[in-house]
């Protein structure tokens, strides 16, 4: 499929009155919602396949629609049917309907296109993991995909070139970032094992090919090994700072003696 973009106008009408008590049993709702929705669908680009639609609702049920592929208006319910038949007879209107494929679903295309179809923003990729319950190895991984455009996108886990169960991957919905780009989150519970290589790839409109990011769990001596380094590290500095500040003290007190020329 080519891209698709949608050109819409809503109209909405809320009416309400008072009725004379007499008539109070039988009056018709205080609000009622009348709406009338223009579309332009494309979809394979602006070419052959392109329709315009004008629709008409009660009460969010459609009961009128103009389908510039009939080019004529027709009746979705009872309701619609008086409607259907009077803008059918009404020659300059039905004109103007017809004409609206060019006129104004075209014409918008081609101004609206290179934003909302041609637009492409590559997806930024990053791996979090939680330990979810450390008695029993098992680890959530979260794989954020964030900052792309547009929204279809294809993501997947995988454990050392395979792809993993779908049963233990979880997504939550399509975020929208209020700057037309997306952001999700897809969550895998694994238990991985020393030397286990995991994988979020990524399919998606404005990578050439699928890309991906990698995790590998680390062994409990190396996280050992890595919190003695840091705890070593602090020790040091401890140590250190306050014989080399000792060390600047003295330095700044102690006179400097003249060259040997000006003695002389």
């Amino acid at each position: 499929m080519g891209p698709a973009l949608g050109i819409g106008v809503l109209l909405v009408v809320i009416v309400g009155g008072s009725f004379p008590p007499e008539v109070q049993s039988t009056r018709p709702p205080e609000h009622f919602l009348h709406q009338w929705k223009s579309e332009c669908r494309f979809p394979d680009g602006p070419g052959a396949g392109a329709y315009f639609l004008d629709r008409y609702f009660y009460f969010q049920q459609e009961y009128a629609r103009f389908d510039s592929r009939r080019g004529t208006y027709e009746a979705v319910t009872a309701l619609g049917e008086p409607d259907a038949r009077y803008w059918n007879s009404l020659t300059d209107f039905m004109e103007q309907e017809r004409a609206a494929l060019d006129r104004f679903c075209r014409h918008n295309y081609g101004i609206l296109e290179p934003f909302a179809a041609a637009r492409k923003l590559k997806p930024q990729l990053k791996i979090t993991p939680t330990d979810t319950d450390p008695s029993s190895h098992h680890t959530l991984l979260v794989c954020t995909v964030a900052g792309f455009f547009p929204a279809k996108i294809g993501i997947k886990w995988l454990r050392n070139g395979q792809e993993e169960d779908e049963s233990r991957v979880v997504s939550t919905e399509l975020i929208r970032n209020g700057d037309w780009t997306f952001r999700i989150q897809v969550m895998l519970e694994a238990q991985p094992e020393r030397g286990d290589v995991y994988a979020c790839r990524v399919e998606h409109a404005s990578l050439p090919d699928p890309t991906s990011i990698q995790w590998e769990p680390q062994s409990d001596s190396a996280r050992s090994k890595m919190w003695t380094g840091v705890v070593g590290l602090l020790l040091g500095l401890v140590f250190v700072i306050p014989g080399l500040a000792l060390y600047l003290k003295k330095k700044k007190g102690t006179a400097i003696p003249p060259p040997a020329a000006l003695i002389s």
